[in-house]
């Protein structure tokens, strides 16, 4: 069994089934110019509309470049609460500092404010603000007891992670290992159904069964998958995909050039690592080209952010680890420097 921790320091983490989005919540006071009750449809419009005008008395949106997004400051003492990124559904909240650790693979400490959410659509910053969008963030800048959040979710399938059960009786949490090494003739790795050992019928192949070979084990795609797809709901597909899609597809390569995105760093060609990586911001995804071709993708994680060293720290699912991790025997886990820094390819933003 593999040996870890993990602290979330000034959080009380509670491991909840969250599957999906978080939903909007609509509120309504009930008054009307008419004096009369409104219906369900014109109900909801108002208290959208409440939302939207809420949002903009109690915070400010400044646009920003490079890239396109959103900063929302609260009013009151001109803090940043959140970043929405323009054609991303990845929102980053300020919000109570905690730590990742991982004592059995590294020494590095994440002390973070961040946490990661996903908006019910991409941001698209408009005259009349997206009313629905609007809700969203509100709920997430008041809600004081926050569901667990992207980054959070990660860590828990690192080394001695503890086991968590859906409604279903589905262990969809808890330590995860890398998976056998396959042949060519073989599928590329574990996905995330392979972990979860539960049949998954996908939109464009049909139901699929898990290899009990790969039971509790994650390739580095699966991994993602099961983080951005199961756990937080963006779609998932299973067969080779050749243009940009609104999913994930399977592989490390086909989520680098097709899943729809924003791009956030990149090299000048193909076999470059990214000259910049001032953008970068935790819960991007992160691709590299760890075999003999250097410009082939073939290895794909997720940023968590800046390390007690400043090191930029990301996790993924490693054979050399046997798992899910942001340490590693053999690599230094950082983007910005070392093994992984130099075969960096491609950051995006979903």
């Amino acid at each position: 069994m593999r040996r870890s921790q993990i602290i979330l320091a000034g959080v009380t983490a509670v491991i909840l089934a969250v599957v999906g989005l978080v939903v909007v919540r609509l509120t309504d006071d009930g008054a009307t110019t008419s004096g009369a009750k409104p219906s369900g449809t014109a109900r909801a419009t108002t208290a959208a509309r409440n939302d939207a005008e809420r949002l903009t008395q109690g915070y400010e949106l400044v646009d920003l470049t490079r890239p396109d997004r959103t900063e929302v400051h609260r009013r009151t003492d001109g803090a940043v609460v959140a970043t929405l990124t323009v054609g991303a559904r990845t929102v980053v909240f300020a919000g109570p500092q905690r730590r990742f650790t991982e004592p059995s693979s590294t020494s590095a400490v994440i002390d973070s404010t961040s946490w990661v959410r996903l908006a019910p659509r991409p941001w698209q910053p408009r005259r009349h603000l997206d009313e629905e969008v609007a809700g969203w963030l509100l709920d997430q800048l008041d809600d004081r007891d926050p569901p667990i959040d992207i980054l959070a979710a990660s860590t828990q399938y690192l080394p001695d992670a503890p086991d968590g059960y859906n409604e279903d009786g589905v262990r969809y949490i808890g330590d995860a290992g890398f998976g056998y090494v396959h042949s060519a003739d073989e599928r590329d790795g574990a996905d995330f159904y392979d972990y979860l050992e539960i049949p998954w019928k996908f939109t464009d192949s049909g139901r699929v069964k898990p290899s009990k070979r790969w039971d509790r084990d994650l390739d580095c795609s699966g991994y993602i998958r099961l983080i951005y797809g199961y756990r937080f709901g963006i779609p998932l597909l299973n067969e080779p995909v050749t243009t940009t899609v609104d999913a994930l597809p399977r592989t490390a390569s086909s989520m680098a050039a097709y899943a729809r995105s924003v791009l956030v760093a990149a090299g000048r060609n193909a076999s470059e690592p990214p000259a910049r990586l001032s953008a970068v911001q935790p819960g991007d995804l992160v691709f590299f080209a760890l075999h003999d071709d250097p410009t082939l993708i073939t290895h794909s994680g997720i940023y968590l952010g800046k390390d007690q060293d400043g090191g930029m720290r990301f996790v993924s699912s490693r054979g050399t680890i046997d798992g899910p991790t942001f340490g590693d025997v053999r690599g230094d886990g950082v983007i910005d420097s070392g093994y992984f820094g130099q075969r960096l390819r491609r950051v995006i933003r979903l």
